[in-house]
């Protein structure tokens, strides 16, 4: 049977090499999921994109060094706005997480679902979600993202694009 956050994300997520993996095995055993919703052509996208990452990479390198690993592992999972897979693969090529593929996005019609589910109304938004059960814990995670992410990264503020 599949997992909560399965039925959410589709089969199958792409990695930060392009690699299709199952999305069961890449993320048993997370403490947190975000779904990060953003697009290439939104600038508050652009400019939130590298502060998530820097933070996402910081708490990695954190955990890694935490022998205890108490803090508990994130995956975000990148949920794109983009409709052409050239600027999907380009904007998603600069992200260290997961990203929904391209084509389910559209096809099993994932960005709808989730965007409607979530009341996404707005990008960037990042939804956590508790990775074992896939239930809402924050609805507001681009305001409070440092708050889960532990280690030293730059912050900083963004505005939002609204989506239809």
């Amino acid at each position: 049977m599949a997992s909560q956050l399965e039925q959410l994300v589709g089969p199958t997520l792409v990695n930060n090499k392009g690699e299709e993996v199952p999305s069961s095995e890449a993320l048993q055993g997370k403490k947190y999921v975000m779904l990060y919703f953003s697009a290439h052509w939104c600038p508050p996208c652009r400019k939130f994109t590298p502060l998530l990452a820097a933070a996402y990479t910081a708490h990695k390198k954190h955990i890694s060094d935490d022998e205890n690993n108490s803090e508990g592992e994130i995956e975000v999972i990148f949920i794109s706005s983009d409709s052409v897979q050239s600027e999907y693969d380009n904007y998603r090529g600069g992200m260290p997480w997961l990203s929904v593929p391209f084509s389910n996005l559209h096809k099993l019609r994932i960005k709808d679902d989730l965007a409607g589910k979530f009341s996404v109304r707005g990008i960037p938004d990042l939804i956590v979600l508790d990775g074992s059960t896939g239930k809402v814990v924050n609805r507001n995670g681009r305001g409070e993202y440092v708050n889960y992410f532990k280690g030293e990264y730059d912050t900083g503020s963004s505005m939002g694009c609204a989506v239809s």
